[in-house]
């Protein structure tokens, strides 16, 4: 067993702020162990909807924030590295998850290993040879996130179970100076069952019962007073999937703990993916490579006062628009001549105000008192208003209306195929189902969509004005849009809920219109929106489309 004295060269003195830059690194260690533990598609809304006494008692007795930012994109390679590098996919190169060593387009800036960013296990084994350290992950793409050569106790157990059990162990066993633990099974649920759902906190309670467990060994271990845990995820989610742009998946928890930590305090510092390596540097006394861009979450620990003139926005909720947003499908609805709109502030405080025409509110926009009526295609955006200041995120709804009479002008194809992570070519395929709908959207054929399906949806597009047009895919998985033979959006790929656009300048008349779009596993979802300089950005409506034109 490696032996390792931190005692003998910790001293007593106040914390001095530091950098992941700066050539002035503060080597002292402030705790002889650090556990970080992570959770794989952890929200903040999983923690504050589902019964968790464990996280909430680190909580009350350490630092926390609900509202620390993960990487774009939002997925799981490109967040777990971001967390052990102390840098963002700018820096490190981890791009997706279907980055590997051979197969990099964007390399590191810096590497001491082959194609290898620096991570925190690599810093502090250089620093402290002599000292334990141990990685145990239940998501095995984990593993190539880091030097193996830095881990003297590198695990991948086959369930969740078996990682807090493995990692306890090894805990009581070793006690080592710095452990990493990661558990997948919150993220399994959210892309099976649904963020947000009963199955979704379920899991979220399961993972509290394997935090318990893990803070038990550290206890029995003897080194409860001597060890820093950090808590944190990789990102949240949307729906089945996330890799998106939104609040729901970029904001994630980030909880500290330890002797030395403020207790009950809520941390109003911005908290980034990549700050949780650069905290582990900060106390363990280790220094960060220059081409970090982390810092250390100093205003966590007793005696150190966010200095910055902008702490952290708290935002109220946004209002809710019904009918309601769920999973992926945005508020608001397509509707036979008209339809009812009723906006809702969650908040007990402030006023709701709304736009009509797809313009952001402010605080001169109409005053919501009552539900009211539309009987033609509208953009509902609305905000919680407090004064003249905004206070929540805008919610927006798309209201769709269609006359009764109108026969569905979108024609589709479904092929049942094997081992999607692509658009196939289908042309040459004979389709195992067909039919007609109003729109171009997921929900319209969703009752026959299975894993490995591919949907093929054509149209005729009756451009009314000479401009050019803005269109985009919004797709889990991959999608392609085309304008006659032109390919105006390419959204292709094997990834959650991801938007992209593209643009084509169109005469005055008609235009064949096709969308490509498959699902492979999980979640499935399309929708397909159009803009001008004249026409707000809007799911296509039924209105522009037509089967004149149509071979």
């Amino acid at each position: 067993m490696k032996t390792f004295h931190l005692i003998l060269i910790m001293t007593i003195g106040g914390f001095s702020l530091w950098s992941c830059a700066s050539k002035q690194v503060d080597k002292r260690p402030r705790f002889q162990h650090v556990v970080v533990i992570g959770f794989d598609g952890l929200s903040p809304d999983g923690l504050q909807n589902s019964s968790t006494p464990n996280f909430d008692r680190l909580i009350k007795e350490g630092s926390h924030t609900f509202h620390a930012r993960a990487v774009l994109p939002t997925s799981s390679s490109s967040n777990w590295s971001s967390m052990i590098m102390g840098a963002g996919p700018e820096q490190h190169g981890i791009t997706s998850n279907a980055w590997e060593r051979n197969n990099l387009i964007l390399p590191p800036v810096t590497q001491d290993e082959d194609f290898l960013f620096p991570t925190i296990f690599n810093l502090i084994d250089r620093q402290y040879p002599e000292a334990e350290i141990g990685a145990i992950y239940h998501w095995g793409g984990f593993g190539r996130l880091f030097e193996k050569k830095a881990v003297d106790y590198d695990i991948n157990p086959k369930n969740e179970d078996e990682t807090a059990k493995t990692a306890g162990k090894y805990i009581l066993e070793k006690q080592p100076l710095f452990t990493f633990i990661h558990f997948d099974h919150v993220d399994h649920t959210g892309h099976e069952y649904g963020h947000g759902t009963e199955d979704y906190y379920q899991s979220v309670e399961k993972a509290d019962t394997l935090l318990g467990e893990v803070m038990e060994s550290i206890s029995q271990a003897g080194i409860l007073d001597k060890t820093l845990v950090i808590i944190s995820s990789d990102h949240g989610g949307l729906g089945y999937g996330h890799g998106g742009e939104t609040l729901d998946e970029i904001e994630i928890p980030f909880i500290v703990c330890g002797k030395g930590i403020k207790k009950g305090y809520e941390i109003i510092s911005p908290v980034y993916q990549y700050d949780n390596a650069a905290t582990v540097a900060y106390a363990l006394g280790v220094e960060l490579p220059g081409a970090c861009i982390g810092k250390p979450v100093v205003t966590a620990f007793e005696g150190q006062n966010w200095n910055g003139r902008f702490p952290v926005t708290r935002r109220w909720q946004k209002p809710k628009i019904l009918p309601g947003e769920a999973f992926n499908r945005r508020a608001g609805g397509l509707f036979n001549e008209k339809a009812k709109v009723e906006i809702q502030n969650p908040n007990e405080k402030g006023e709701l105000r709304y736009t009509t025409d797809g313009s952001a509110p402010n605080y001169t926009s109409n005053l919501y008192s009552a539900p009211f009526e539309v009987d033609s295609n509208t953009i509902i955006k609305s905000a919680v208003f407090d004064g003249e200041s905004m206070k929540s995120i805008v919610a927006e709804a798309y209201f769709r209306i269609k006359t009764k009479s109108i026969s569905p002008a979108v024609a589709y194809s479904l092929f049942y195929l094997e081992g999607l992570s692509k658009i196939p070519d289908t042309k040459s395929l004979s389709p195992d189902a067909k039919g007609k709908c109003f729109e171009i959207t997921s929900e319209e054929v969703q009752h026959e969509i299975k894993e490995n399906t591919v949907v093929v949806f054509s149209t005729t597009l009756n451009v009314l004005k000479e401009d050019t047009y803005m269109f985009y895919t919004r797709s889990d998985d991959g999608s392609k849009l085309w304008i006659g033979d032109q390919l105006v959006v390419d959204n292709d790929g094997d990834h959650g809920v991801q938007e992209k656009s593209g643009y084509i300048k169109l005469d005055k008349g008609l235009h064949p219109l096709k969308v490509e779009w498959f699902n492979g596993s999980g979640g499935a979802w399309l929708d397909v929106y159009y803009q001008t300089r004249d026409i707000p950005k809007q799911i296509i409506p039924t209105s522009i489309l037509t089967t004149r034109g149509n071979g």
